[in-house]
């Protein structure tokens, strides 16, 4: 017998956005639990994080990925004696992505663990998700102004005074 939680949800962004959410390290970090994740079929990879109040991990391995369209990989939480498998699926839609996640495992799933998953995917995906993209699309709109520093009178011979500045072209300096 298979156990599966379906879920969809339409974000407002290309799916290139979408998919960075869901495969850079430091935007899962965000918005689902810290990881070592990299999209490359066949990478091991955890996600550690708390569940019920102590720490716990997620071990997994990257399945398929269909650039800005589908990822799966494995999800081996520890909860059942084998692991279950999350697919995401993205299509476009009016302007956004309709975002589908499936969670399935593969032996009847203990009822605490399929109750708690849902709930925990729920909210990932109507809360902690949304907030993420709403900052992508701000640092996209916002690029960060780069920082550069120039030499100012000298502390000591060997090593300049530096001080931050931001980078101009040449033809916008005045004299």
């Amino acid at each position: 017998m298979k156990d599966k939680l379906t879920f969809q949800a339409f974000y407002p962004d290309p799916p290139e956005r979408v998919w960075r959410a869901l495969t850079d390290s430091s935007a899962l970090a965000s918005w689902l639990m810290p990881t070592t994740f990299k999209p490359m079929i066949g990478f091991r990879f955890r996600f550690d994080g708390l569940s019920r109040g102590k720490r716990s991990t997620v071990e997994g391995v990257v399945l398929e990925i269909e650039e800005s369209k589908k990822l799966t990989y494995t999800w081996d939480d520890g909860e059942d004696d084998a692991p279950g498998v999350v697919s995401w699926t993205l299509s476009p839609k009016d302007g956004g992505t309709q975002l589908t996640l499936e969670h399935q495992t593969f032996e009847p799933a203990k009822p605490y663990v399929l109750i708690e998953a849902s709930a925990n995917w729920s909210h990932a995906l109507s809360s902690s998700l949304p907030i993420l993209m709403r900052l992508l699309r701000n640092e996209e709109r916002y690029p960060r102004v780069p920082i550069v520093y120039v030499a100012e009178d000298a502390q000591t011979e060997s090593e300049p005074k530096r001080r931050a500045g931001f980078r101009q072209e040449e033809a916008t300096c005045q004299s």
